[in-house]
């Protein structure tokens, strides 16, 4: 006859302590605060950009920010794109199409970059 290995059933007054010493509980936490975090700083940063919020020199900063970022994520991207060449040549896989998308998103990237500075500099 097998035994029965189940745990006795926890006083609910325990359940804290219990939570407190468990790694997923902590990790779950931390997830729940970073997708706030993120959640505001995007809210903020569109009522930034949307001029809801008044506050000039903020918003420079935050659309320099993120015009470089974005920018940056363009070339990353692109980056990406090019490290895969080598294999794709070997295996005779098409590679045209990727090397024309990564020109492409080069060209955006800098034509991003370009436009956030020169609209600060004029502004």
């Amino acid at each position: 006859m097998p035994e029965d290995t189940t745990p006795a059933p926890t006083r609910p007054w325990y359940w804290p302590a219990a939570w407190m010493r468990e790694e997923k509980f902590w990790r779950d936490i931390g997830t729940r605060v970073l997708a706030g975090v993120i959640t505001a700083a995007i809210i903020y940063g569109g009522a930034l950009l949307l001029g809801y919020l008044h506050s000039p020199e903020i918003g420079a900063g935050l659309l320099l920010a993120l015009g470089i970022a974005g920018g940056g994520l363009l070339i990353a991207v692109a980056a990406g794109l090019i490290a895969g060449l080598p294999a794709r040549v070997r295996t005779g896989r098409p590679f045209a199409a990727r090397i024309i998308v990564a020109a492409a998103l080069v060209v955006a990237a800098v034509s991003l970059v370009v436009a956030i500075v020169a609209d600060l500099l004029r502004g």
